[in-house]
């Protein structure tokens, strides 16, 4: 069972070999000829750059995702550029990188998993790319330096405490997109002082905008059908 778990990590009886080039770790499937960025043993540091393909025994593998965990708790980590070829950034890829001053999403990127950079209180600004559709539960949760965000036309729903505790944040503007703000999405950000919800939304969570103490004024579109309990909770 240990043993098949190890070789289908991508698809059916797909074999994965986790190899190191050029200082990145990666999962290669040989059957589908992808690659998996993976943890270092030794842990990242400095600036990363992801390519788009990578060269293992004279075959060419395209790089199409940051696995889970996969820079977890790497505080030495300070920029990071992502390959146009990655689809998606797993669950907790980033977390707690608290070092982590600049990343680059490629517009390849569909999804962001749950917690992917949370904890990363070195962020200031994040641009998430037109290719995104969800924003997972905790994605940039307690990254307190973020003070901008730009949420794409292409997101739809934006997860349970996606922004939580990013106390720099100031202001957001929701696109058009999205039709749910998930529970706590944007609790505790105390220097949240303008929201901007569209007429696309019709779910607001439980506790969407609690403690956002610097709030001073929200407009609720017609389009709202539920509000949920305590979601301008201690909005003084």
């Amino acid at each position: 069972m240990l043993l098949l778990m190890a070789t289908c990590l991508f698809s059916n009886n797909a074999f994965a070999e986790a190899v190191e080039i050029d200082g990145i770790y990666y999962n290669l499937v040989t059957k589908a000829k992808q690659a998996e960025v993976t943890s270092n043993p030794n842990g990242y540091t400095g600036e990363i750059n992801i390519p788009e393909t990578v060269s293992y025994s004279g075959v060419t593998y395209n790089v199409t995702s940051i696995g889970e965990n996969a820079f977890k708790e790497c505080k030495g980590l300070t920029s990071v550029i992502i390959g146009n070829s990655v689809t998606s950034i797993g669950i907790s890829a980033f977390r707690n990188c608290s070092g982590l001053t600049s990343v680059t999403i490629s517009n390849s990127v569909t999804s962001l998993g749950s917690s992917a950079f949370y904890g990363c209180s070195g962020l200031t600004s994040v641009t998430i790319p037109n290719s995104v559709t969800s924003i997972g539960n905790e994605a940039f949760r307690k990254c307190s330096r973020l003070t901008s965000v730009t949420i794409p036309n292409s997101v739809t729903s934006i997860g349970i405490s996606a922004f939580r505790n990013c106390s720099g944040l100031t202001s957001v503007t929701i696109p058009n997109s999205v039709t749910r703000i998930g529970e706590y999405a944007f609790s505790d950000c105390s220097g949240l002082t303008s929201v901007t919800i569209p007429n696309s939304v019709t779910i607001i969570g439980s506790g969407a905008f609690e403690y956002c103490s610097s709030l001073t004024s929200i407009t609720i579109p017609n389009s709202v059908t539920s509000i949920g309990s305590g979601a301008f909770e201690y909005c003084i």
